[in-house]
């Protein structure tokens, strides 16, 4: 989202499949053809792929670095796909205020507005008035003095649900499949579904970490390395702190009991003192060469921190 950045919603699409059209089962392969073990066409599917995926880390207890919006929780735990128009505000907020300020324009128009928009995201006409992307041989009609409301109330519904109904509707409903949901889950709350997907953003306090963390490898709470391990964790600011948690865990929030039930790992290196700290996020378990001072593990615990991804070293 443009507006509210590192939030998940989903982009319209015009695709002949998502509208009805040709299509909606794969073509059966044809005698003597070769299997392909991979299809270009996977991108086609990729709101089924990341309910699935969504489902799956719920239902196996995986905590996912995966920011979705808040409205897209609720049309999990509805188990179904509808908005409002005051929901636009809490997703577009930019254009809700745009939208709403045409119910004071005092001539229409000469706002030369049509009933055929292109949606945010999208790289299509959009027909407000059918609800499906626009055909060539369309006329566009324009919208008059009287008609603003039903305007505004269109294009909300077409931002929000509309243009992407296949995509929401595909995402929740594998998602659901894989969650193999019960009755308990109509006892959620919208929140309550993001605090199981995706932990607490409550940072908690980083003592219960160190309380209950375990030590491998050679390790134990009282060697100099993990004590200067746990002295340079503790004065990390709370952003940086955040940092360790993504690297040793793969997500940078907490579990919904705190971080006393991370089960949290440090293992001693067999690397030498002048390699980085490593991690296991499948087990949550920090490698940490043996270290002999305070300033080395600062140093080299910050530059692991800072250059854990990409081409930082190159």
């Amino acid at each position: 989202l443009e507006d509210l950045p590192g939030l998940v919603w989903f982009r319209p699409a015009e695709c002949a499949d998502c509208w009805g059209g040709k299509g909606g089962k794969p073509e059966e392969p044809q005698a003597g053809s070769v299997l392909e073990l991979h299809s270009a066409e996977w991108v086609d599917h990729l709101p089924e792929i990341v309910g699935t995926l969504v489902g799956m880390a719920a239902f196996n207890g995986i905590y996912l670095d995966l920011r979705l919006h808040p409205l897209i929780y609720r049309f999990l735990v509805m188990r179904s796909v509808s908005a409002s128009a005051d929901d636009l505000r809490a997703i577009q907020p930019t254009l809700h205020r745009s939208l709403s300020s045409l119910r004071g324009a005092c001539d229409v128009g000469t706002l030369a507005l049509t009933w055929t928009v292109r949606l945010p995201g999208a790289d299509f006409d959009f027909d407000l008035t059918r609800g499906s992307p626009r055909s060539p041989e369309d006329e566009d009609r324009p919208v008059e003095a009287g008609e603003v409301e039903q305007f505004v109330a269109a294009y909300a519904e077409a931002a929000l649900v509309t243009a992407v109904r296949p995509q929401l509707e595909a995402f929740v409903r594998h998602a659901l499949a894989s969650m193999a949901v019960g009755k308990a889950f109509d006892l959620l709350s919208a929140h309550d579904l993001e605090l199981l997907l995706c932990g607490s953003p409550d940072l908690g306090k980083f003592e219960e970490l160190q309380r209950s963390c375990k030590y491998t490898n050679g390790f134990t709470a009282e060697s100099p390395t993990v004590c200067f391990f746990w002295e340079v964790v503790h004065a990390m600011p709370e952003a940086t702190k955040r940092k360790l948690l993504l690297f040793c865990t793969g997500c940078d929030r907490v579990p919904i009991l705190g971080l006393k039930a991370l089960e949290f790992v440090v293992a001693r290196s067999s690397a030498e003192t002048d390699h980085l700290p490593t991690a296991n996020t499948c087990v949550n378990q920090l490698n940490l060469p043996a270290y002999d001072s305070l300033a080395m593990t600062r140093e080299r615990l910050f530059a692991a921190l800072e250059h854990h991804s990409g081409f930082g070293f190159a």
